[in-house]
């Protein structure tokens, strides 16, 4: 079984996983964008027994969602305030890593197999969307639980639909 590490910007706090993610999901909402000061977030799923603290003692911040009206929890470094990973109310058995605290963050592939583009219709107008991959104009499972049909392109485009 593979085993990645990562961290945060001052060393403090250290973890791993083991195996592969379940799923990469790729996020446009605008709580990824403010959470990564970036465009999206690239968020490899773990199962949470397969995330574990190898060096120190990260906080967690609980944030509410305006989707789902379900908690997310992030932990974070409290010396460098490095987000690391997110765990879920919604979904109590997954762990998200945030992917740039891997110390190689493109070790693991993205594939129209194992990943999914979510919240398309905020992302940034600037943003390539793939062909091939599932995208999603909201969230992949509505908030009744059941699962959204993805939509496909044939070929990339820039930005969210008009």
């Amino acid at each position: 079984m593979s085993i990645h590490e990562g961290g945060c910007l001052c060393g403090t706090v250290r973890y791993q996983t083991q195996g592969e993610p379940i799923r990469v999901t790729i996020c446009h909402c605008r709580f990824c964008q403010r959470a990564t000061g970036g465009a999206f977030m690239v968020e490899p799923i773990f199962r949470s027994e397969d995330v574990s603290v190898t060096r120190g003692n990260p906080s967690i911040y609980t944030h509410t969602s305006e989707g789902s009206g379900k908690r997310l929890y992030i932990h974070s470094c409290s010396d460098c305030a490095t987000k690391l990973y997110v765990t879920f109310e919604r979904f109590l058995d997954t762990c998200g890593i945030y992917s740039g605290t891997f110390d190689d963050p493109a070790w693991f592939p993205v594939t129209g197999g194992n990943a999914r583009h979510i919240f398309i219709d905020g992302a940034r107008p600037y943003t390539f969307l793939p062909a091939g991959i599932p995208l999603f104009h909201q969230h992949a499972i509505a908030n009744d639980g059941r699962p959204r049909d993805p939509m496909f392109l044939d070929s990339p485009r820039e930005g969210p639909e008009d």
